[in-house]
């Protein structure tokens, strides 16, 4: 049984993530959706080195390309449900600490609001 992948939307019906994917080229946007398909065919499945923990229910998809390393820190809902809430180009060896608490204000965003937050699927 495959998992609903959605994204996070703000006010005003922002998509983060989905801007992020956008300004991609052809080429990473394929290798992304590539990656966001093994997610919503493993969800919580899904391990190292393509997936990793950052504690407090958040997770982050490691998506390797030239123009990268990608990542995407996503959270698990209830109803085999994952909402990806930030995508950024990887330029340190830790994830950046405002990345990591940006997404978990949407985590927190999404939760209050139940579900995925009324979120569509990407």
């Amino acid at each position: 049984m495959l998992w609903i992948v959605d994204d996070y939307r703000g006010p005003g019906g922002a998509r983060p993530v989905r801007a992020f994917l956008d300004g991609l080229s052809v080429a990473a946007r394929a290798r992304v959706a590539a990656a966001l398909t093994m997610l919503e065919q493993e969800g919580n499945q899904l391990r190292f080195p393509r997936s990793r923990s950052l504690g407090a229910g958040l997770h982050e998809m490691r998506i390797a390309h030239p123009e990268g390393p990608f990542r995407i820190i996503y959270g698990y809902r209830p109803g085999r449900r994952v909402v990806l809430l930030h995508g950024f180009v990887k330029r340190t060896e830790q994830t950046p600490p405002e990345a990591l608490q940006l997404a978990r204000e949407r985590f927190a965003a999404v939760t209050r609001e139940g579900g995925a937050g009324g979120h569509g699927p990407t």
